[in-house]
């Protein structure tokens, strides 16, 4: 009689797929961050870390992180401790996020000056952009929502969710497809009534559009 053994593994990480079909960074950079999203949150994520860990030498991961940098999968934000010193502080994401630029420039706040009204806009700006996600703020940039939309997490969960089987190129000609015409029409349906609930209408307009496309893509096929 034959005996048969399964050997489940055991360490395994849960990672959203979406840097891996990410076109525009190359398997290095895939490699290096689905690594680096493997790791306990509190591990070191410095250059030498990572280096003695890895058979590449301090150059080539410094050209990967910038890789990484470049396509907003990775920001690093640079402080001084209490002695003075400079540290880094490596913020990873599973998903692209806006480049900041010049990230230290907007987060050392002398808290001996008074801030101004524009100071506190682009503070506010800056933060809001760290939280949520970039088709979020895609939104937010085209006047379909604001800052403060009590329902603004919900985007932020939908988008997550379709990014999973949908491409980030495909969703944003959605987006710039369905917004305008909600606006032209002053936030009114297609029956000209008011939208009351925007998130439950551009959730079920951005669905039925995907399988609008999803459709034509198998029509094409046949």
């Amino acid at each position: 009689m034959a005996i048969f053994k399964i050997e489940k593994n055991k360490n395994y990480t849960v990672m959203s797929n979406y840097h891996l079909r990410d076109k525009k960074i190359s398997y290095k950079a895939k490699g290096l961050l689905s690594f680096m999203l493997s790791l306990p949150s509190d591990w070191d994520y410095s250059i030498n870390g990572l280096v003695s860990i890895s058979k590449e030498g301090i150059k080539a991961i410094r050209n990967i992180l910038k890789e990484l940098q470049e396509y907003g999968y990775l920001i690093i934000k640079k402080y001084q401790n209490e002695l003075g010193q400079f540290e880094y502080e490596y913020l990873i994401y599973e998903y692209p996020h806006i480049p900041k630029g010049d990230v230290e420039k907007d987060t050392q706040i002398n808290t001996n000056k008074q801030i101004d009204k524009d100071d506190k806009t682009k503070l506010s700006s800056f933060f809001i952009a760290e939280e949520h996600n970039i088709l979020t703020l895609e939104l937010i940039a085209r006047g379909y929502i604001k800052e403060n939309d009590i329902q603004i997490y919900y985007y932020d969960s939908l988008f997550k969710k379709l990014l999973e089987d949908n491409s980030y190129k495909k969703l944003v000609q959605i987006i710039h497809y369905i917004i305008p015409k909600v606006i032209n029409r002053n936030f009114k349906d297609e029956e000209d009534n008011i939208i009351n609930n925007k998130f439950g209408y551009f959730k079920n307009a951005i669905i039925s559009n995907i399988n609008k496309l999803n459709l034509d893509l198998e029509d094409l096929w046949d």
